[in-house]
């Protein structure tokens, strides 16, 4: 699906399930939304992790808990980031109850253009957020650190907010994109591709209309070619499109 405001801003993103979820018949614990509202303009993603029994609510209350806590945010505008993500931890352990937080824990990442127009790009946990600007050039955020056992950070894991990565431009202009994709995507991208990547999705999808635009993006994700992949797969993108 598609969403489109008056300045030109346009989100995009599917989100399918993996072949692990599906023979153990379990349901796409991966979960994306849009932000379009006094906040800015944006995108969230979220992978519920380790196949945990509140996996797919707790994505699903990730990206909830973004758009709240941006809408809070905002209103006061000397307000610190690590307030941002403090207030991301806040709401998503009120959204998941009553469920405990270590039968939830998802990773978090988003990309919002602010109404000040500032770009800002956090992440937490896996996954990748790529910003490729109007000039082609790239910045990419990955995995801050591991935990303990070599496993991933997430929403109801982490124990700082230093746990995530945080990026801001003070402008978003006409052709940039911000690309954000779990695990399932990320890990098969190859780090000196990403920037065709970014413009192969532009190309390919980003002009189509917006049905059509996510059923072939769907299908895309469906036949995913790396052989024998399981994870479920979740893309999104915040494209400031040209006029």
């Amino acid at each position: 699906m598609s969403s489109r405001n008056r300045i030109n801003y346009e989100t995009f993103g599917t989100s399918v399930i993996g072949p692990f979820h599906q023979q153990k018949n379990r349901l796409n614990e991966d979960a994306w939304g849009r932000i379009n509202n006094n906040s800015g303009v944006g995108i969230v993603v979220s992978d519920g992790m380790g196949s945990k029994s509140n996996a797919r609510m707790g994505a699903k209350m990730a990206c909830l808990a973004v758009k709240q806590s941006l809408l809070a945010w905002v209103k006061a505008p000397s307000a610190s980031p690590s307030l941002l993500l403090r207030l991301i931890h806040i709401h998503w352990e009120l959204n998941i109850l009553p469920a405990l937080k270590e039968d939830s824990v998802a990773t978090c990442l988003f990309a919002v253009v602010i109404p000040n127009g500032q770009l800002i790009m956090a992440q937490l946990g896996d996954g990748i957020a790529i910003l490729r600007e109007n000039n082609g050039q790239l910045t990419i955020l990955s995995e801050k650190n591991k935990t303990f056992g070599n496993q991933t950070t997430g929403l109801g894991v982490a124990k700082s907010t230093q746990e995530w990565s945080f990026f801001t431009v003070p402008n978003f202009p006409p052709n940039s994109a911000v690309l954000l994709a779990t695990d399932g995507i990320a890990d098969d991208l190859k780090s000196d591709t990403l920037g065709d990547f970014v413009q192969f999705i532009l190309d390919d999808f980003g002009t189509l209309a917006p049905q059509k635009r996510w059923r072939s993006l769907t299908k895309e994700l469906k036949n995913w070619p790396t052989p024998k992949h399981l994870d479920d797969k979740t893309l999104a993108v915040l494209w400031h499109r040209p006029k």
